[in-house]
This record gives C-alpha cells, sequence and structure tokens, in this order.
C-alpha cells in the first residue's frame, strides 16, 4: 500500500508546477493591470485602456516575464523540496561526484541528442501536419524563437534548473520509491512529456526525458542531467544563428552518421567514466540511493 501511494504521489509535482505557472500568470495580469495607467501608455500611447491591457497581456515580453517568474518560483520551491524530502545535495564533493571522462561525455551527448529530437520532431509534423503548425504558433506566441537576453536567460539557464529539478529531481526520486528505476524513469519521462502540453515538444520531450533520467541516475548526481539539458537548449538556441545546411542526401546521411556515433561514443564513455570514478573511489554501484547527490 505503501508504495501505492508513492505511485500516485508522483503526479503532485506536475500539478504543483500547473499551480505555480497560474500563479505566476495571474500575478503578471494583476501587474499588467496596476501598472497599465502608465507602463501601459508609455508602450501604447494612442491606445485605450481596453486596448492597452490586450496588447500588454498579447505581448512576447509579457508572456517572458511570466515564465521568467514561474521558473524563479519553481527553482525556489522544488530545490526545497528536493533537497529537504530527498536529500539532494547541492553542494557535493567534486572528486567523488564528477569524473572527467563523464564530463566529456556530457557534451558529446549534445549534437546526438539534439539531431535525434528534430529528426523525431520533424517525422511527427510529417505524419501529423496539424501537431506542426499548432507547435510552430506556440513558438511564435511565446517569444522563445526571439534571441534576446531573457529568452537566453530563461531558456538555457531557467528552463534546464527548473525542469531538471521537477523531473529528476523531486518526480524520479518519488517514483523510485514504488517502481524499479527503468519503470520511474519512463514514468518521469511522460510526465514530462505531458508537461509540455502540446504532441511535437511532447514526444520529444518523452525521448529527452529518458537520457537524462538514466544520466541522472547512473552519474549519481542531478548535475550531469541538469548540464546536459542546459547545454541542449544551448544547441537549440545557437542553432538559429547558423545557415540552413538544406535538405540533401548527404547533409542526411552526415546527421544521421553523427547521431549515432554521437549517442553511442557518448553513453559508452560516460559508463566507463562511471565505473572508473566507482572502482577509484571505492563508491557503491548505485551511488544515487546511497548518497542523496
Amino acid at each position: 500500500m505503501k508504495k501505492v501511494g508513492y505511485f500516485f504521489y508522483t503526479f503532485v509535482p506536475l500539478l504543483a508546477v500547473e499551480a505555480i505557472q497560474t500563479i505566476a500568470l495571474f500575478f503578471m495580469m494583476g501587474m499588467g493591470v496596476f501598472g497599465q495607467g502608465f507602463v501601459g501608455k508609455l508602450a501604447f500611447p494612442s491606445a485605450n485602456v481596453s486596448d492597452r491591457l490586450e496588447k500588454t497581456f498579447t505581448s512576447v515580453n509579457f508572456n517572458m516575464m511570466i515564465m521568467v517568474i514561474y521558473a524563479l518560483i519553481t527553482i525556489a520551491i522544488f530545490g526545497m523540496w528536493y533537497y529537504a524530502r530527498y536529500e539532494g545535495n547541492f553542494l557535493p564533493s567534486p572528486k567523488k561526484t564528477f569524473n572527467p571522462m563523464m564530463i566529456v561525455a556530457i557534451v558529446i551527448l549534445v549534437p546526438g541528442t539534439q539531431f535525434a529530437a528534430n529528426f523525431i520532431a520533424n517525422l511527427t509534423g510529417y505524419i501529423r501536419p496539424d501537431w506542426l503548425q499548432q507547435y510552430n504558433k506556440l513558438f511564435e506566441t511565446s517569444g522563445i524563437t526571439d534571441t534576446t537576453f531573457v529568452t537566453v536567460l530563461y531558456s538555457v539557464i531557467l528552463a534546464p534548473i527548473c525542469e531538471e529539478l521537477i523531473f529528476r529531481g523531486v518526480t524520479m526520486r518519488c517514483a523510485r520509491k514504488a517502481l524499479p528505476f527503468a519503470l520511474a524513469n519512463l514514468m518521469q519521462a511522460a510526465l514530462f512529456g505531458l508537461f509540455h502540453l502540446n504532441w511535437i515538444q511532447g514526444i520529444y520531450a518523452f525521448a529527452l526525458g529518458i537520457v537524462l533520467g538514466y544520466v541522472c541516475e547512473r552519474g549519481g548526481s542531478i548535475y550531469y542531467s541538469m548540464g546536459l539539458h542546459l547545454l541542449f537548449n544551448l544547441w537549440g538556441t545557437l542553432s538559429g544563428f547558423f545557415p540552413d545546411p538544406g535538405n540533401s542526401v548527404v547533409v542526411f546521411v552526415i546527421v544521421i552518421a553523427v547521431t549515432i556515433v554521437s549517442l553511442v561514443v557518448g553513453f559508452v564513455l560516460f559508463n566507463k567514466g562511471r565505473r572508473k570514478r566507482i572502482v577509484n573511489q571505492s563508491l557503491p554501484e548505485h551511488p544515487i540511493n546511497s548518497t542523496g547527490i
């Protein structure tokens, strides 16, 4: 019965996140109403009150500020939750936690995970064009496609920290109390995909979540999955500055080759470094369950 309780409790973090998003939304809407007389006049001097409010609530900057406030609140709440309930160690011993080979492996995994995610998104969009239209519209209205300081701050730094604490921190730790790691990892990845609230992003987020969960568990520290998530988002943010390579067969073959090599070499190095760290430091086989990192 206790395991059943932990299983259903695994859904609580996702519900809590939705509540935090709602609070952040209403807070910003309240600020918009309160400040529309002064700020609204500066931003939209020729519009009346109702028009100023509508333009404020639908603006990219307004939406981005909601996301930043939500992320900061979530990091604070889930950081304390992870630390207090699941013995999260935010200041682990570098020598016992980090291995150079494992860090290199995380970097090598980035292009493979990015190309694989793009392939999944393109394939899903080809099968369901309506999902792809919804996905593109969502990104256009959110403002994430505009490369500004705020979007980079949110996408590259705040979002990875926030989402890792939610899913690989609290959610997966709770699921591990009810399920073996393989099932717990699938469960947190499924909730991670559901969290994105659209099919295209949700499907490739599910696949990415499995990789992040594996890296976090086997690496013995949430910092490994945070690092991979951060670099994954950084690649996606910077990719807009590079020219489109086109859709030739040669490019497709190169991308497939790079994806396979990146994933195979990355996982081999990661596990090799993990085994070497266990031997050198005389750590237990599953450090995440014994150290609480």
